[in-house]
């Protein structure tokens, strides 16, 4: 009954968070749940590859900037020790297009990141490590007039705890991020001091909360959601965080649908999302997201 409450808890909150935009922000790598092949003694290098990608469109809820989404990401398992440990190294970005051109398909923004993460089994549950690197660029916004760029470094902690619901599949993960970069740079300068400013950015703390079906079926559901609250300090870029927090933001979204199961998942499915900061415009912009698109990827290693 606890658990019903607390996934219950999950989906109904998500809505009504918001702030920053990682393009991990919909996945939970974990390398030791699937490709178990290998003795309690074995090391293996260069263990497995996963992948996954997607596409979509922004309707009903959005803003001027959102019209068309990509997501594309991959990660290689550098080691295996036995079926306890792993070290992969993983890349993601996100692709942004706005209806701003005469084919309504205008390259808006990409957001990039990549990282190594260690993983430890305890038991049922996972222990992960590791450093990340993200970016915000650009894309054809020169006529514009305004550009933004941001930078962000971060020590990354998680913990994975696995579930069951009658027979379907469960997974959640709670993460905490210490930021050792940060960067906010905008074209005109003036939007800098009038808006929220990541180089004030100290860390970040959050969850994702996963359920799917199991049955041997060709269909099934999925559902997700995820929260993130971040911290922000009265001084620009200090050392690895430490500074007395000023403001507090907040962001999430939920996200449900269909898949066809087979060696992969293949999804079909609605997103929801509302952001206090885009990160696309030099001023600070709020939105609702609400899109609809297809999404492939490894069961076994992601969600």
């Amino acid at each position: 009954m606890r658990l019903r409450t607390f996934v219950l808890t999950q989906f109904l909150l998500s809505p009504l968070l918001y702030s920053q935009r990682m393009p991990e922000r919909w996945f939970t790598l974990n390398p030791l749940t699937g490709n178990t092949i290998t003795t309690s003694d074995t090391t293996i290098f260069i263990h497995s590859v996963t992948a996954w990608g997607g596409f979509g469109a922004y309707r009903l809820a959005r803003d001027a900037e959102h019209a068309w989404l990509q997501q594309l990401g991959g990660a290689i398992e550098l080691l295996r020790i036995g079926n306890d440990q792993s070290l992969v190294f993983t890349s993601s970005i996100e692709f942004i297009a706005d209806p701003h051109n005469d084919i309504r398909f205008n390259p808006r923004a990409t957001f990039w990141e990549e990282g190594f993460l260690y993983t430890q089994r305890t038991g049922e549950s996972f222990w992960q490590i590791g450093y990340y690197h993200r970016c915000k660029h650009d894309i054809d916004n020169l006529i514009l007039g305004k550009e933004r760029s941001l930078i962000f470094g971060s020590l990354l902690g998680k913990y994975l705890l696995p579930f069951r619901i009658n027979a379907d599949e469960g997974l959640a993960a709670f993460r905490l991020d210490i930021y050792t970069l940060r960067q906010d740079d905008r074209i005109p300068k003036h939007s800098e001091g009038t808006t929220l400013n990541w180089k004030r950015l100290l860390a970040s703390a959050g969850a994702n909360l996963y359920l799917r079906e199991t049955s041997r079926n060709l269909f099934g559901w999925y559902a997700g959601g995820w929260f993130t609250v971040n911290s922000f300090g009265e001084k620009e870029s200090v050392v690895i965080g430490f500074d007395r927090i000023r403001e507090v933001t907040f962001n999430g979204g939920i996200s449900a649908g269909i898949a066809l199961r087979g060696g992969a998942h293949f999804r079909i499915g609605i997103t929801y999302e509302y952001l206090s900061d885009t990160g696309l415009n030099p001023t600070s912009e709020r939105a609702n997201l609400l899109s609809f698109g297809v999404t492939i990827l490894d069961s076994n290693v992601s969600w």
